[in-house]
């Protein structure tokens, strides 16, 4: 073995028995899962309606928000300043062991931080390890910059895709940087198409295979991501009422789902139940017990 090897060798033993404890909690049915989209996709809304979905069924629930615009600081902290403070320290104290972020519910506890405030959430290992040791189910709200280890240690990562064809070609652009990493696998890619709505000449089938393909925009290089005939995915109508009670939400500062559409519904519970297959199980065992 050369001088080389040795050295590499003494770098990557550290990284390795931290991510050593991660790999033990997760094995441990616990889980960690990643929402990405691009701009104006509503990966936030995805992430915010099904974590609340799950917390309300009695799952232990975290929300990290590793996203640069940082939405859910505005929408969970209320406008009230202890619950700034609580925000703005929570990524901190992940980083130091400690999980203390915004309590929306007795099963919901959502991490963020000020917008500016960036860089601390490179530290993936002892944030990641501190979530996986207080809670059953991580969501992580992501973005193009999000740090490549939390998808890489996803259990399942869920593409947000609307119905825009123009937002499809940086969405591969990401998932090409992922693909190149190694970190995509056909088993760990879910596609959510949100916003749905019927159009003359596309369908949902084929904004999945614009997904599943990457093709620089000379048209030169073409790399398949995942398969495009095999992959799970999860349509979201676009509902108008919904759209408005989530506005609504967000100005009041509290995601409340009690009243959203059945059709929406439905769909989340599609994406709840395949999270936590449990939920799914559940749902079936109580349906059985009130026919008979």
């Amino acid at each position: 073995m050369n001088l080389l090897d040795n050295i590499i060798k003494k770098d990557i033993k550290p990284i390795n028995d931290k991510i050593a404890v991660i790999e033990d909690l997760l094995k441990e049915n616990r889980r960690l899962i990643s929402f990405i989209g691009s701009e104006k996709s509503g990966t936030s809304f995805m992430v915010n309606t099904v974590a609340t979905f799950l917390s309300m069924q009695g799952i232990e629930v975290a929300i990290l928000d590793t996203t640069k615009n940082k939405s859910s600081y505005y929408i969970y902290t209320k406008n009230d300043e202890s619950l700034r403070k609580t925000a703005t320290n929570s990524i901190n104290g992940l980083i130091g062991g400690i999980a203390n972020g915004i309590k929306v519910n007795s099963h919901l506890t959502v991490y963020t931080s000020l917008p500016s405030n960036y860089d601390n959430i490179k530290k993936f290992e002892p944030i990641v390890q501190t979530l996986l040791k207080n809670h059953t189910l991580i969501l992580v709200d992501c973005d193009s910059d999000t740090p490549m280890p939390y998808f890489s240690y996803s259990q399942e990562i869920y593409v947000v895709q609307t119905m825009d064809i123009l937002t499809i070609q940086p969405m591969t652009e990401l998932l090409l940087k992922m693909k190149n990493a190694g970190i995509i696998l056909d088993n760990k890619i879910r596609v959510i198409v949100n916003k749905y709505v019927t159009l003359e000449n596309i369908t949902e089938k084929e904004i999945i295979s614009g997904v599943s393909f990457y093709n620089d925009p000379s048209m030169l290089y073409m790399r398949q991501l995942f398969d495009k005939t095999t992959v799970r995915y999860c349509v979201v109508p676009f509902v108008i009422d919904a759209y408005v009670k989530y506005l609504n939400c967000i100005a009041n500062c509290n995601i409340d789902i009690r009243d959203f559409p059945q059709q929406l519904m439905q769909s989340i519970k599609v994406i709840s139940s395949n999270i936590c297959p449990a939920i799914a199980q559940a749902g079936t065992n109580k349906s059985n017990a009130q026919k008979q």
